[in-house]
């Protein structure tokens, strides 16, 4: 979810004592008024503004949008409506999840897979486009749709996506990167407090009334964790490697999604509910929450008296992941990563696996005992 007006970034510096993390500081810098963009303008601007304004998952975003400007004008989304919204919403989240692990993987990959990871990558994004640009045309035809499906299905499959099971395909990209992580015992196991569809009352009622909770959000005694790794269909069973356990959770969500998106084309039918939902806010207000690449997605709109927006909120799911005090920094906290370079490259692994929406930079500093 990188903004176009200046992506911002992470900063992450862990300070460590005889190998041990012993403290992890997150610092974000994100672009400040951006949500001033929707304010004053008429509710049926904001799902295009929102996917204009985002370079990253922009049809996420206008999903997101549109939920919350039509819940808070009480009207639905209808059922060919939301089988479009669904088909978008799986072919950029197949995308953006495989794009993302290949092109900021810290290790670099040989010549020869980097080249076909590169080619198969190309044409994944050409399938994921044809099928948003389908789903956004005036007429829905379902053949050039599986069509596009099938490509990306394809392409995927060369990237190292499984057909069955949880395992990479041989002799791809994700095969040379879980080769990497597969024995690697640096970060201890940690099963995610998820943030879901029950959390949304509370999430967005701080949203509403905290100005910092987009930034700094929270919930009551916990610390939420979203995205592939937290999803109730994510791996549950361990393989002994925390990093590996979060790749095969990715690889298994990109999985599940070209399968849905493969039944949707097949029957016209789609799991909606773990796709997006919303509702009403107080007032004349109205929320449209997410399932993206990186997690849980929240767009908050208020309709003035005079019909146009008079409030907009946007929680973005880096914000929980990537929290001073959340999963992350929980993860590496006490974990025995070494120090120099090779620290770096370990907790860089960690960050690509939680996926921020903005770049990163890791810093190790290392005490120094008299």
């Amino acid at each position: 979810m990188t903004f176009l007006l200046g992506a911002g970034g992470i900063t992450i510096d862990v300070t460590v004592s005889r190998a041990l993390a012993c403290s992890v500081a997150v610092k974000a810098k994100r672009p400040q008024g951006i949500t001033r963009m929707f304010v004053g303008r008429r509710p049926d601007e904001a799902p295009m503004l929102a996917g204009q304004v985002f370079s990253l998952c922009g049809f996420s975003q206008s999903v997101a949008a549109r939920l919350a400007v039509l819940n808070a004008a009480d009207l639905p989304m209808g059922p060919e409506a939301r089988l479009r919204a669904g088909a978008g919403l799986l072919a950029e989240r197949i995308f953006e999840s495989v794009r993302a692990l290949i092109l900021h993987w810290p290790d670099p990959l040989s010549e020869q897979v980097s080249a076909a990871a590169g080619k198969h990558l190309r044409d994944a994004l050409a399938a994921s486009q044809a099928i948003i640009s389908e789903v956004k045309g005036p007429r829905f035809d379902r053949e050039n749709l599986a069509a596009a499906v099938a490509r990306l299905t394809s392409a995927a499959g060369a990237l190292g996506i499984p057909e069955t099971g949880s395992k990479p395909q041989p002799e791809t990209a994700c095969a040379a990167i879980f080769a990497k992580i597969a024995d690697d015992s640096t970060f201890a196991g940690r099963r995610p407090d998820p943030l879901g569809s029950t959390d949304d009352v509370e999430v967005i009622a701080r949203l509403c009334e905290e100005p910092e909770y987009a930034g700094l959000p929270y919930l009551y005694d916990r610390v939420a964790e979203t995205g592939a790794y937290a999803r109730p269909r994510a791996t549950a069973k361990s393989s002994g490697s925390h990093l590996a356990d979060r790749f095969l959770a990715r690889i298994g969500d990109v999985r599940l999604c070209l399968e849905e998106l493969e039944r949707l084309v097949r029957t016209g039918s789609h799991d909606w509910a773990s796709l997006a939902c919303g509702g009403p806010t107080p007032g004349s207000g109205g929320y449209g929450a997410v399932e993206c690449a990186r997690g849980r997605l929240y767009h908050q709109a208020e309709i003035g008296s005079d019909g146009r927006l008079s409030a907009y909120r946007i929680l973005a799911p880096t914000e929980w992941n990537f929290h001073p005090a959340g999963p992350f920094v929980d993860t590496v906290l006490s974990s025995r990563i070494g120090k120099g370079e090779e620290a770096i490259r370990l907790v860089s692994r960690l960050a690509v696996l939680f996926d921020p929406c903005v770049a990163f930079e890791v810093g190790v500093r290392e005490v120094s005992h008299a």
